[in-house]
């Protein structure tokens, strides 16, 4: 009679093995869930080992054997000017130092020092090419290596992890820390950062002395024109008008006719005693005679001053105004001398200097690499990496159970 198995109960597959016990007893295997449990362990361990144990033995290794030791030297400074003063013609030319406070040149200078501007300096003038590529250095920290080759880009990203540089924004202290496979080059390379920093410094001071003193030229040029202009004018005018002054010719002018009307009046008060006392006296027909010419004189005088387009009235106006504009052109070229005075003391006053706080020192111990801090760090990130694969491929099998 056959037995029915369900479909869903799994039959163990049933081995002959022959008796050769002591008693004829036959083996027994291990429970299936014993088996499931081996095989989990065996599966977590291989990748314990793949995830945790081979990173770290190779890390481990380099930091513990290969690592070069590297050694930082640090240096302060602050960026101060002689004095800072509000608005100024300095300001008007518009320069870096004179229209602003100083207080935003450490980010400046900052950035200068990280920069590829830096690092083209730093390879003309000191060495830096050599620094990076010390036999001192192990196979990855030094540059050029295996996995980098030689050109600009890699070259300043490769720097950028040798030279850090800080600000602290409320006190305006910049600090910087270079590491080299060397402490005399850690010394060098920073002094070279500062001396470099401070012909940022003095390069920023030139331009802005210059430009000061070129916006001031510009005034004061501009105001000798002005003057010139006027003055080419003025001899216009007078060539026009065949008169040096119009204003003393009407005065002159003036003064004639009352003179004239004083001794208009005289001779009409004698006329009028001689009529009076003697009105057939032979002086009388002379007396009007000169009284009449006397006014013509005046009713000429007059028209000379005004009544006419050549008269010295239509004169005056165009003069009075070319005065006055004389006179402002010339306060312009005042102003404009004091001016460019100013802005040059102002210029120096506003010197930049780059103040050392604290030397570049020479370092006598190694600051990096900090071996057990990294693989510390390393063993902890590794593990985390193990679970994580770990808890992905669980769920993967889960699913597909």
């Amino acid at each position: 009679m056959n037995t029915l198995v369900p479909k869903d109960r799994v039959v163990d597959t049933v081995i002959l093995v022959p008796l050769d016990g002591p008693r004829g007893v036959i083996p027994e295997r291990p429970p299936a869930s014993v088996r499931e449990s081996i095989r989990a362990l065996s599966y977590r361990l291989r990748l314990f080992i793949a995830f945790v144990v081979v990173p770290m033995f190779f890390i481990g290794g380099y930091l513990g054997l290969i690592a070069s030791p590297r050694y930082v030297s640090e240096a302060a400074f602050i960026i101060r000017s002689a004095s800072y003063q509000g608005p100024s013609m300095a300001q008007q030319a518009g320069t870096l130092a004179s229209s602003r406070s100083p207080g935003d040149l450490p980010d400046a200078v900052r950035s200068y020092i990280l920069s590829r501007d830096m690092v083209d300096e730093l390879e003309r003038k000191d060495n830096l090419r050599d620094i990076m590529s010390r036999p001192e250095g192990d196979f990855i920290a030094r540059f050029p290596n295996f996995y980098n080759y030689d050109n600009r880009e890699r070259r300043y990203r490769h720097y950028l992890k040798m030279v850090d540089a800080s600000l602290d924004k409320q006190t305006g202290i910049n600090t910087i820390e270079v590491g080299t496979f060397k402490p005399s080059d850690s010394q060098t390379l920073a002094n070279a950062l500062l001396l470099h920093s401070e012909e940022l410094i003095n390069r920023l001071n030139s331009r802005m002395v210059q430009d000061a003193e070129a916006y001031a030229q510009s005034v004061l040029e501009r105001a000798k024109q002005h003057v010139l202009d006027v003055e080419i004018s003025f001899a216009k005018f007078r060539i026009a008008v065949g008169s040096v002054d119009p204003t003393r010719e009407a005065s002159s002018a003036l003064d004639q006719i009352g003179q004239m009307y004083t001794e208009l009046a005289g001779m009409r008060a004698t006329l009028q005693g001689q009529t009076i006392v003697s009105p057939s006296s032979p002086a009388i027909p002379g007396l009007k005679e000169r009284i009449r010419t006397f006014q013509d004189q005046i009713e000429l005088q007059k028209t000379k001053i005004v009544g006419t387009d050549a008269s010295l009235a239509s004169k005056l106006s165009e003069f009075e105004r070319l005065s006055l504009e004389r006179q402002l052109a010339s306060r312009e070229m005042d102003s404009a001398v004091a001016g460019l005075t100013a802005a040059r003391q102002d210029a120096q006053r506003q010197h930049l200097y780059l103040q050392r706080i604290t030397e570049p020192n020479l370092p006598d111990e190694a600051k990096y690499p900090r071996r057990i801090l990294w693989i510390f760090f390393a063993f902890a990130l590794c593990l985390a990496v193990y679970f994580v694969v770990h808890a992905i491929i669980r769920g993967i099998m889960e699913h597909r159970a």
